[in-house]
């Protein structure tokens, strides 16, 4: 009696461990599932709607490039949401959301929307673990359009970090390097430059103020002239650069070249690696059952 109850349980586990969801979760154990639906525009501008499917394509390109992350493909959500009777708009309720998300066999949902204050551009994105409807809310802002993939890559870059815990959350990013280090460098140099002119100068002025050698007369009239105009040159180029200089520097600092992020409840990620760590546990569990 008691051989036959072992062999029942080990056919139980070989059965239950043979089922394509079973083996699929093994094979995958290591890898996050992710499921990114359309943004909807709450501007009034219709010329953003292009991105309501712009930037979820863009934020799938990025977060797909690492590699423990696996992105559902866009035509197995929309037979969903099609079999559902949903939109694609972004913005369905996360209770929807969530039984979207258990169709289609992912772990988390990405939601957002698109959002415009004042000349303020912002990108909401809300990332929902499908199997509790808990919520990380991530923000983006930058001043137009034209930061949208500055944009796209700050938010993917934070997105990844809540769900993998993975490198270090960005606050900030600028859009353009204007390298305001190399032109202090120049500046400098350049100022130097014209000490050692003026110096020479001064040589060779008082070389010729004081010589009683009349050859030398012209000789050292025509050298102090020579540097007298060289550092006067130099002088007007390292103003010249120091102006660029601070010109540059304004526009690096300024709020235009700059994408801020901002996010809610992001200690997801902890709460999901012990959650995948216990599930882990339990495969091994399972397994070791097995054999």
């Amino acid at each position: 009696m008691i051989l036959n109850r072992k062999k029942i349980i080990l056919v139980a586990i070989v059965t239950f461990l043979s089922s394509p969801l079973i083996a699929w979760q093994l094979e995958n154990a290591d890898q996050i599932t992710l499921a990114v639906m359309d943004f909807k525009n709450n501007t009034i501008l219709s010329r953003y709607d292009q991105l309501e499917r712009a930037i979820p394509e863009m934020l799938k390109t990025e977060i797909s490039q690492f590699p423990e992350i696996v992105v559902v493909e866009r035509n197995r959500i929309e037979n969903i949401l099609t079999e559902q009777a949903l939109a694609q708009t972004g913005l369905i309720e996360k209770q929807k959301a969530q039984e979207v998300g258990r169709l289609v066999g992912a772990q988390f949902m990405i939601t957002g929307e698109l959002n415009k204050t004042g000349s303020t551009l912002r990108i909401d994105a809300h990332l929902i673990k499908v199997a509790t409807g808990q919520v990380v809310g991530e923000k983006v802002s930058g001043q137009n359009e034209k930061s949208i993939e500055f944009m796209v890559k700050l938010l993917a870059k934070n997105l990844i970090h809540n769900l993998t815990g993975e490198g270090q959350r960005q606050e900030s990013i600028r859009i353009h390097n204007y390298y305001t280090n190399w032109g202090l460098i120049t500046m400098a140099a350049l100022t130097v430059t014209s000490g050692i002119l003026h110096f020479k100068y001064n040589d060779y002025y008082n070389k010729y103020h004081k010589t009683n050698e009349i050859d030398n007369f012209d000789i050292y009239y025509n050298k102090a002239n020579q540097y007298y105009k060289s550092r006067n040159i130099m002088l007007a180029i390292s103003g010249a650069a120091a102006l660029t200089t601070f010109i540059l520097w304004r526009k690096d600092q300024s709020e235009g070249n700059k994408i801020y992020a901002t996010n809610h409840n992001s200690k997801i990620q902890q709460q999901f690696s012990m959650g995948f760590a216990m599930q882990q546990d339990n495969y091994l569990v399972i397994l070791s059952l097995k054999f």
